[in-house]
């Protein structure tokens, strides 16, 4: 199907097999922890730039909505369980009205992950990138990214609680 749908996808995989890249197809984000030829690994980075559910209503419809954190949800809870210790999830994330009522952060933050970073994205920071949409007769096709930024998780260390604990405690007198 990858083939079927994406012009470019061949090059892309032979590229990857040259620099020693092990693929794997039709992983369903939701049980990638699972999934019997990646569950005995962990990573020190996984990736998922613009997750998207699909096309069912329009994108600033609640339903819509709910449907693309779900996605992103199941994502992050496998992702937790697949890094490893000093491991990080990079999301990449269109941020107006209403990509960002996803709350990407707070998702990562319900399942352990505490934010390291959020960087604008430029996709000229990645020669050969391009993004496609995910389904439909223009599959092969970019779209306008507008602004977006790669927010960058991992899971809490000691030294990271001790300071989220201490931040709390803080109280602010203001004159």
């Amino acid at each position: 199907m990858l083939l079927v749908k994406y012009s470019g996808a061949m090059a892309n995989l032979i590229a990857l097999e040259e620099l020693g890249c092990t693929i794997v197809h039709e992983v369903d984000a939701h049980f990638m922890s699972r999934h019997h030829l990646l569950n005995s690994y962990s990573f020190d980075r996984i990736v998922f730039n613009f997750p998207h559910a699909g096309f069912f209503l329009r994108e600033h419809c609640t339903y819509q909505i709910e449907l693309h954190k779900n996605v992103v949800r199941g994502f992050l809870r496998n992702a937790y369980d697949m890094l490893k210790e000093n491991g990080e999830v990079h999301i990449t994330h269109k941020t107006s009205y209403p990509f960002s009522k996803w709350k990407i952060v707070e998702m990562a933050n319900e399942v352990g992950l505490v934010l390291l970073d959020q960087v604008p994205f430029s996709r000229w920071d990645y020669p050969g990138y391009e993004n496609k949409k995910g389904a439909g007769f223009q599959c092969d096709e970019t779209f306008p990214v507008g602004a977006c930024s790669t927010y960058k998780f991992r899971k809490p260390t000691y030294d990271l609680l001790f300071l989220s604990h201490m931040l709390s405690q803080m109280h602010v007198i203001e004159f």
